[in-house]
């Protein structure tokens, strides 16, 4: 579950009635010290003074002021999140951004395509939002450059909040999310073990598989089935935590070479595994035996 040039005055005064999304927001809580600013603040977190505005809306400040040494203020956080086995952008925007139909968001902002597989493992970079509410008719062109300082980014909100309209009512809310904000590293959130230890096991799970897939592709080519089930077997139970790519080498690499010694029930599980990742994965019917393709076709593969 990526990302305002504007002067902080204005945007207090314009940004109305705002508040976190508390549903899927991060924040940490900082005591002001003597010389802290909204801007030195937002320079600090973000990189940019100018995208201070996140920080006036997530207090519900009702104008841009000085701040007061020891005063606590909440201050809006992007977050990473490490994929477990059998997520999907779809699931993962479901549970950070509130809707599944956000998935295609949070791709592009993690530079990814929303089609692509995600590997158990891999990190996610999850944007904090916030939720701006009109005092007065608005349009989504003037909320956009009020929060991000370019009003081509109205198409971004209007996609994002699943409008069907450029406007905003008196009352009407919206969900703005810190699109290509980056939280600094010292202050995003760190991960919980847990998180920790899946990146990890990709990391070391892929290490593993640029070293065996060579040498199964080799023994595949020689005809040595058996050197094929010795380098990806111990594989089969970590084809999540691999790129699409090479989980569907190994899979379909694997499978082929259980076939050929009639273990055909850990075959199936492994051509399932592939169309698991790949859903329209195709095999070319004169590379494998009739055999192998019509467990391929059992599992639900493709032919051409």
């Amino acid at each position: 579950m990526t990302r305002a040039a504007i002067v902080v005055a204005t945007l207090a005064l314009a940004a109305g009635r705002a508040h976190a999304q508390d549903a899927t927001n991060d924040t940490v809580v900082h005591r002001v010290r003597a010389g802290d600013s909204l801007e030195l603040l937002a320079a600090e977190l973000y990189g940019d003074r100018t995208k201070a505005v996140f920080i006036v809306a997530e207090n519900r400040l009702a104008r841009a002021r000085p701040l007061r040494p020891g005063e606590r203020l909440r201050l809006p956080v992007g977050r990473e999140v490490t994929t477990a086995p059998g997520d999907t952008f779809k699931s993962v925007a479901a549970a950070m951004l509130g809707s599944a139909q956000r998935a295609t968001f949070l791709a592009e902002l993690n530079n990814m395509a929303p089609e692509d597989g995600l590997p158990a493992g891999t990190p996610l970079t999850i944007p904090f939002t916030i939720t701006h509410t009109a005092t007065a008719p608005e349009a989504l062109s003037d909320v956009a450059r009020m929060y991000f300082g370019d009003s081509r980014n109205a198409e971004l909100l209007r996609r994002y909040n699943f409008l069907d309209r450029t406007t905003l009512d008196k009352g009407e809310s919206l969900i703005v999310p810190a699109y290509q904000v980056r939280t600094s590293a010292a202050r995003t959130p760190a991960l919980d073990a847990e998180s920790k230890a899946r990146r990890e096991h990709r990391r070391e799970v892929s290490a593993r598989a640029a070293r065996a897939l060579p040498a199964a592709r080799q023994a595949w080519r020689d005809g040595d089935f058996a050197g094929v089930k010795a380098q990806l077997a111990p594989l089969a139970a970590e084809l999540d935590y691999l790129d699409r790519g090479d989980a569907v080498d190994a899979g379909v690499l694997l499978g082929a070479a259980l076939v050929a010694y009639d273990d055909t029930e850990p075959a199936l599980a492994a051509f399932k595994q592939v169309i698991a990742r790949q859903q329209h994965a195709t095999l070319r019917r004169y590379d494998y035996s009739p055999k192998i393709l019509a467990i391929w076709q059992k599992a639900g593969g493709q032919i051409e």
